[in-house]
């Protein structure tokens, strides 16, 4: 009698666990389409900023480089998967709790618990998260904070009190009908049934496949940045500096395949931001810019109002820092905008100012130095490629600041803040440069690593090259595994702050396995480094390298 009322109470609490996992699934799918399309609260993105901030650096770089770009993808899953089971025990236990007192679970019980976990997740998870109060202090407010989580609330209990009344049915038929199992701890061993046990066993199973093979994935692949070539053969001959610099070798090249175009389409152009999920949708027509902190003028700006400003074109390419050598991060596109200088003289900057801070829609947060706002490259932009800057670019403005990467390049945002202290940004607070000033890169667009090419036939090498404002002077190409180089031919780029594509044109005459590595020199005289370096903390560094077959 005692193992049976036991296995009873066990049987409730996974009746309540089932139900609540089913509700909080589709809770949590309520909770991202509220944050997408009303700035709801968003848990999952919330505890994503905070988990990479209580990241230490090495394993976050670590897990990135495993991982790669879509790390922060994998991260958020996990932490939908662990939003859900919070959902299952928390529903496994009020069953259980319920059962205990032999009560049968009503409607209110169903909000009752939604009012717990909403009281848990405004007044204990988000102000541990340092998001304040119910979001108190994101950019959507206490409101909006509140009135979200307490939607979700409301439908997880409902749907919870409705799953496990239709769960308990279900069982008590089982159980009643003739040959059926006595219980569900039964019911694991009778014949067909998909036990606890097994389900729990093989799911286990198949997320370790999946991880196992997103690892050995990037293992295969190698990596952009790892390199074919041991630095010590390439630092046997290195200078770190040509005097004088090198002249461009401008020329025209040969439109081969694989070659990036000069300037990058708005929808080719790579996308980056931390946000784990959805990125902010800004509504250009309550949007307002506002300038303040240490200014003698503050003002306003609404999105009308700051296109007629007067503006310039500005040919500008930008590089992730978190780009691998050889990596895809890496665009190039023409804008319009703003000058920072114009509003920041409008407003008046203090005597004593240091740097300028950029408040983002996202909760996104970053500074440049002042000296770097008062530069006249350093632009609003509010156009790209001749169009209205896109969403995903950072709408209605983003800034543009030449020669440092691009997570201070800050988008979406809406407040531009003059302060008298260094201020350390999302990014810098998680160990990242805040200087950030671009690395000197080539990357070996064509042909691709591993493909083969015909002896005695012309076989155009060809990639692009980038060294931030510093502007591109050589690309050396080697077809020896950095022995001996060769200038490549330069095609005249837009400005001094894009990329420049480059072009070798190479006839082999013997068959056998060659490993291709480029260099870049800047318009200093700089020679691009061979050290390998990891993104983190500066952006990495190395040579691009690719293998290539000759039959």
């Amino acid at each position: 009698m005692k193992n049976s009322k036991f296995s009873q109470r066990k049987n409730s609490f996974w009746i309540g666990f089932i139900a609540a996992l089913a509700a909080g699934a589709i809770a949590t799918v309520i909770m991202l389409l509220l944050s997408v399309s009303f700035g709801g609260v968003s848990l999952p993105e919330t505890f994503g900023s905070d988990l990479t901030a209580l990241m230490p650096p090495p394993l976050f770089d670590y897990l990135h480089q495993i991982i790669g770009g879509d790390a922060k993808r994998y991260l958020f899953y996990g932490i939908i998967v662990g939003q859900c089971l919070v959902f299952a025990l928390s529903g496994g236990l009020y069953n259980w709790l319920a059962d205990r007192q032999n009560r049968v679970l009503q409607w209110f019980d169903g909000l009752l618990l939604a009012l717990i976990l909403w009281l848990f997740a405004g007044v204990i998870l988000l102000p541990l998260s340092g998001a304040g109060i119910f979001g108190a202090d994101l950019t959507i407010g206490f409101s909006n904070g509140v009135l979200s989580l307490a939607i979700v609330g409301i439908v997880f209990g409902s749907l919870f009190v409705l799953f496990q009344h239709w769960l308990t049915v279900r069982m008590s038929r089982q159980n009643e009908a003739p040959g059926s199992a006595d219980s569900l701890d039964e019911q694991e061993y009778s014949p067909g049934a998909l036990s606890r046990r097994t389900l729990l066993r093989n799911g286990a199973i198949a997320t370790g496949i999946v991880l196992a093979g997103v690892v050995a994935w990037r293992f295969i692949t190698g990596g952009a940045n790892s390199s074919n070539v041991p630095v010590d053969q390439l630092l046997a001959h290195f200078k770190s500096k040509i005097v004088p610099p090198p002249t461009p070798n401008y020329g025209a090249i040969q439109p081969v395949q694989f070659l990036s175009p000069e300037v990058t389409s708005n929808d080719q152009f790579y996308i980056v931001s931390k946000n784990l999920f959805s990125d902010p949708t800004v509504n250009g027509i309550s949007w307002r810019l506002t300038v303040d902190g240490q200014v003698d003028r503050p003002f306003t700006l609404t999105y009308q109002e700051l296109l007629t400003q007067p503006m310039k074109l500005q040919y500008e390419s930008l590089m992730c820092i978190s780009n691998e050598v050889g990596g895809q991060y890496m665009s190039n596109a023409q804008w319009e905008g703003i000058p920072l200088m114009d509003l920041l003289q409008r407003a008046g900057v203090k005597a004593g100012a240091t740097k300028i801070v950029f408040h983002a829609a996202d909760d996104y947060t970053d500074s440049i130095h002042l000296t770097k706002a008062l530069e006249p490259t350093t632009l609003l932009a509010v156009r790209m490629n001749g169009a209205t800057l896109p969403q995903g670019h950072g709408f209605p403005a983003r800034m543009l600041v030449t020669g440092i990467y691009v997570m201070k390049h800050c988008k979406w945002f809406a407040r531009i803040e003059v302060v008298n202290y260094d201020y350390q940004g999302y990014w810098q607070q998680r160990g990242w440069s805040d200087p950030a000033p671009v690395r000197m890169t080539a990357r070996i667009d064509t042909p691709l690593t591993g493909s083969s090419v015909r002896a005695n036939r012309i076989t155009y090498i060809a990639g692009v090259a980038f060294s931030g404002n510093k502007g591109i002077s050589e690309v050396d190409v080697s077809t020896d595994a950095g022995q001996t180089w060769q200038g490549a031919i330069l095609k005249q780029p837009l400005s001094s702050f894009t990329w420049v594509l480059w072009e070798l044109e190479w006839q082999p005459t013997t068959a056998g396995s060659y490993t291709i590595v480029v260099r870049a020199i800047d318009l200093e005289g700089n020679v691009q480094v061979p050290n390998e370096e990891p993104q983190l903390p500066n952006g990495s560094s190395g040579y691009h390298s690719i293998i290539l077959n000759v039959s």
